[in-house]
């Protein structure tokens, strides 16, 4: 087995993950893209989704994680992926988020066109969305 990378997904207030990978896919906003040990290096930017993380082989998927849109940095075998929100899609209560969506929702509804609130709810929405989307 080649020696593994290390990644680190960052957001604001912790870190989310940090280990020895084997493998990680990463939603870029050019398409999703696949990180092996030796990658050259590179810097680009995210789009909201899923990253998958291999920690032993390619192929086999240890963790998920849903992130917002950022950043990711390839360098020395070191992967850096910083973003506003992410989570461990195992961590996800699903029964939380639907009723978190449900409530957005019925804000959004009461709002009036022009309210600039309204943009917060989008956002929320959409990460619920993206947290279902398992």
């Amino acid at each position: 087995m080649a020696k593994p990378m290390q990644l680190r997904i960052v957001c604001p207030e912790e870190c989310v993950y940090e280990g020895a990978v084997a493998y990680v896919a990463v939603p870029s906003t050019i398409g999703e893209f696949g990180i092996l040990p030796r990658h050259a290096s590179e810097i680009c930017t995210i789009d909201g989704g899923h990253i998958r993380v291999s920690e032993t082989k390619m192929g086999v998927v240890d963790h998920v994680f849903a992130v917002t849109d950022g950043y990711v940095q390839v360098a020395n075998d070191e992967v850096i992926v910083l973003a506003e929100r992410a989570i461990d899609t195992e961590k996800v209560d699903v029964d939380e988020v639907n009723a978190r969506l449900a409530g957005f929702e019925d804000q959004l509804g009461n709002m009036a066109e022009g309210d600039a609130r309204r943009a917060y709810l989008y956002n929320e929405i959409a990460w619920c969305k993206l947290l279902l989307a398992q």
